[in-house]
């Protein structure tokens, strides 16, 4: 069984990569209404891993932000999927999959979890409602 802190470092983690995945295809975006939507997705992503970290730090513990390596990993992937397509089709094609693995990713790590504080809960739902409403989103632009 996970801790609560253990989700919060995972919705922590899990907003950080969608921002993260979001600043590196920004600029390749040339589509207006796309570059729209993904910077409103990524202020979602921001308010999601600020509430995550102050919830850790109310509780003693900092978050556990990602890796270098993950976040390089981030970057070289959309940059190899955007060389020879940077249509708004094949950016909310890969911002789809990302949220996708998001909502599989959150939904263990809930359901392994043993939540008791209603906050904590509160926040998990948002995450899992953010990532389903930006899949939603990036349905247009397919």
């Amino acid at each position: 069984m996970l801790s609560e802190n253990q989700l919060l470092n995972h919705i922590y983690q899990t907003a950080e990569m969608g921002g993260e995945g979001i600043r590196s295809v920004l600029k390749y975006t040339q589509e207006p209404k796309l570059a729209d939507a993904l910077n409103s997705q990524l202020t979602e992503y921001e308010k999601l891993q600020n509430a995550a970290g102050s919830l850790l730090q109310a509780r003693g513990e900092p978050p556990k932000g990602l890796g270098p390596v993950a976040k390089a990993s981030s970057e070289v992937m959309s940059t190899v999927k955007t060389m020879a397509d940077r249509s708004p089709a094949n950016i909310a094609e890969m911002m789809i999959q990302g949220s996708t693995m998001g909502v599989t990713k959150s939904l263990r790590t809930i359901r392994a979890c043993d939540l008791r504080d209603a906050g904590v809960r509160r926040l998990a739902d948002r995450l899992l409602e953010t990532e389903q409403a930006n899949i939603e989103e990036m349905k247009r632009f397919l």
